[in-house]
């Protein structure tokens, strides 16, 4: 092709960094192994055989497609694919001032070839799903900080007692979260939560709470309290984004609970490449 492009062996020589004896039987071997005369070469100068047109031809065509091959080739080298499972607890993903969502958009335009899967589940069982491979990396706000897994604290959750206007005792409720802590002569009715933190625990310490229900996710927590079953700590943002109008804050004597949520992954991720 260089002798073609460059209108001689001695032209096509210098080009390559190459003896003029290396191109001149390099293109006579090649020539034999064809079993075609390419072209005429001598003292009146090059001209390519109406073969050797096609071959030349055949032979742009051929190193074309070479370069896109290589092109496609390293593309596939530096392309991450495959799959992302990525789980969280009810209700975290509608938490607008978490981030995750602009994480996982970021990650979808950096990386178009991986297949995104965000699945649900309970806070316990998240850790163990991380050390297990059956998820990447898991958002829990209530670690069981398993030495398989790294935890980075990525965002804090506020929650606040709430009750239902519709509620029986709703007066007695609210008197009773500004009287005096501790009064078990009047109970309060408190829709317990299977998902637990310190703060969750130190709250139900301070007042006379009575269990009147519980509930394994938010969605059946919200619908006790509606229901007027008894008043519960919801997360502030989940109650802005059900606008639910018959939903009432109850003052209390304490600070809003905040809850740390974190960033859980296995030490060995980089061994389980996508």
């Amino acid at each position: 092709a260089s002798v073609v492009e460059y209108g001689s062996v001695s032209a096509a020589a210098h080009q390559l960094g190459v003896s003029l004896s290396t191109v001149s039987r390099d293109l006579s071997a090649l020539e034999e192994r064809l079993g075609i005369q390419l072209c005429r070469r001598g003292r009146s100068g090059f001209a390519l055989t109406s073969k050797g047109a096609d071959v030349y031809g055949a032979t742009v065509e051929l190193l074309a497609r070479l370069q896109v091959f290589e092109q496609q080739i390293q593309a596939t080298r530096e392309s991450i694919s495959g799959s992302f499972n990525f789980g969280v607890i009810d209700n975290v993903i509608s938490n607008h001032g978490t981030g995750l969502i602009t994480a996982l958009s970021q990650m979808h335009h950096d990386y178009p070839d991986i297949l995104i899967n965000v699945t649900v589940h309970e806070s316990p069982s998240i850790d163990v799903l991380v050390r297990d491979h059956k998820i990447d990396i898991g958002i829990t706000g209530q670690p069981a900080w398993l030495p398989q897994l790294e935890y980075v604290a990525i965002f804090l959750e506020e929650h606040r007692p709430y009750v239902s206007r519709r509620a029986k005792e709703f007066s007695n409720i609210t008197a009773a979260f500004l009287g005096n802590t501790g009064n078990s002569s009047n109970p309060i009715p408190y829709i317990a939560r299977s998902y637990r933190t310190d703060g969750f625990r130190e709250f139900e310490q301070k007042y006379p709470l009575q269990i009147a229900g519980r509930g394994g996710t938010l969605e059946s927590v919200l619908a006790a309290v509606l229901a007027g079953v008894g008043c519960a700590l919801l997360p502030v943002h989940f109650v802005l984004t059900a606008q639910r109008d018959e939903l009432v804050e109850i003052p209390h004597a304490g600070l809003p609970i905040t809850v740390q949520f974190y960033i859980a992954y296995h030490r060995d991720t980089a061994d389980y490449p996508a």
